[in-house]
């Protein structure tokens, strides 16, 4: 008898053996992923929807949007960074029966911003979509997309697919946050997300004025600082808001271009430190353009609109605590929570707004009053200082903090708020 015959049935005994216990447990794993759907991206009939409230998306949270589109039908949706992700409920009373979603994401810029609005539109008919576009993201080349967990999400239309279902279905990073959705709904502890995509909670920084001291502040010097260097529109960033643009004219989708508001603590540096364009009146005035010419080509789909709340209005001018209490409107200098989100909502919806200091909060942009609204932002810096100048000498103090002899660009590669 030979040596491989001899040897051949263990061998293969063996060999099966293995095979079957790795077959079982990745039959194991997706059977338990897919029963707690952790991450929203492998709805089944057997996945149980009591998970839902307690699915801890924060890590992943390109791929849990993904899957939210997934699995359900929505007529309303939330595009942008982490101030849209923070400010904006879609499950305000206001919405009734429309059924609304929060898609946008942490340190999101319009790379990503084009990229999940266009899935999402392939896949939902909406009638509503709002997205955010921070101030200053058209004049950067910057986005850190490559490094978000945007690339390994359903959204990134390049990737892999065969390997990423497979890590949804059987994968142990999956699995580890499938454990962690059992233990919150074990524990009745609510994680950052509601159902709906909107981060509600765990947002609090321990102190909000050394936050925006340590954060905001610093940030808008070091933009600036780059700013005096090079400023010019950026060609990749203009094309992605024009497909913006196409796509939700395509889908026949009322679009809402946001421009959501910061602190004027933060917005009033750009002033103070004579940034060359402090108004932001270039990133407006394209924005305004580029929307009047789709609206012009595009008669018969519903008409684009811009949205601005970055401004000096009383609303972006609240007192900062000397303690560690919560400001009412503000997380930070650059994120607004959700009772600010409501006011943008009613205004954006003509909704009644059920904040009496918020019944002119915001300004209808458009390409015949973008020299109106320069002249208000100027007006409004010059108001700031003499309707709140124990704020402004806080700001004006701050900047004093991180000054510097050094003149070069600095590290400041985006203009969009702080990461959050």
């Amino acid at each position: 008898m030979s040596r491989t015959s001899k040897f051949s049935k263990p061998f293969r005994r063996c060999a099966l053996t293995l095979l079957g216990t790795a077959a079982g447990i990745v039959l194991l794993f997706t059977a338990f992923n897919t029963w707690v759907n952790p991450l929203w991206v492998t709805p089944s009939p057997w996945t149980d929807e009591s998970f839902a409230a307690y699915r801890p998306i924060y890590r992943h949270q390109r791929t849990a949007k993904a899957g939210l589109v997934r699995s359900a039908q929505w007529q309303a949706a939330f595009f942008g960074s982490s101030r849209i992700d923070i400010a904006l409920d879609p499950a305000n009373p206001h919405w009734g029966n429309t059924r609304a979603v929060n898609l946008a994401v942490s340190a999101g810029t319009l790379p990503e911003t084009a990229a999940i609005l266009r899935y999402t539109l392939a896949r939902e008919h909406l009638e509503t979509a709002i997205a955010g576009i921070d101030i200053g993201d058209l004049m950067s080349s910057h986005s850190p997309y490559q490094t978000t967990g945007f690339m390994e999400s359903p959204f990134n239309p390049k990737g892999d697919r065969f390997e990423r279902e497979l890590r949804y279905l059987s994968g142990i990073s999956t699995f580890q946050t499938a454990i962690q959705t059992l233990i919150n709904r074990h524990r009745q502890a609510l994680p950052e997300y509601t159902p709906q995509g909107h981060r509600l909670r765990h947002h609090e920084p321990p102190n909000v004025r050394q936050t925006i001291l340590r954060d905001s502040i610093p940030h808008a010097l070091r933009t600036v600082r780059r700013r005096k260097h090079a400023l010019e529109p950026n060609a990749w960033k203009i094309s992605l808001l024009q497909q913006i643009l196409d796509d939700s004219k395509a889908a026949r989708t009322r679009l809402v271009l946001l421009i959501p508001p910061s602190h004027a603590s933060y917005i009033g540096l750009y002033h103070l430190e004579n940034d060359p364009d402090p108004c932001f009146t270039r990133d407006r005035g394209i924005m305004a353009r580029l929307v009047a010419q789709s609206n012009a080509d595009h008669p018969e789909a519903p008409a684009a609109t811009i949205w601005d709340f970055n401004d000096f209005h009383e609303l972006n001018c609240e007192a900062i605590p000397a303690d560690k209490s919560r400001m009412k409107y503000w997380v930070d200098g650059t994120h607004a929570r959700k009772s600010l989100g409501d006011v943008m909502l009613a205004r954006i919806m003509a909704w009644p707004v059920d904040d009496p200091a918020g019944a002119d909060y915001g300004f209808e942009l458009n390409a015949a009053n973008l020299d109106q609204r320069t002249a208000t932002l100027r007006q409004g810096y010059q108001d700031f200082r003499t309707r709140h100048p124990e704020l402004w000498q806080w700001m004006c103090d701050g900047a004093k903090t991180y000054q510097t002899t050094d003149d070069s660009a600095g590290e400041a590669k985006d203009e969009a708020a702080p990461a959050f």
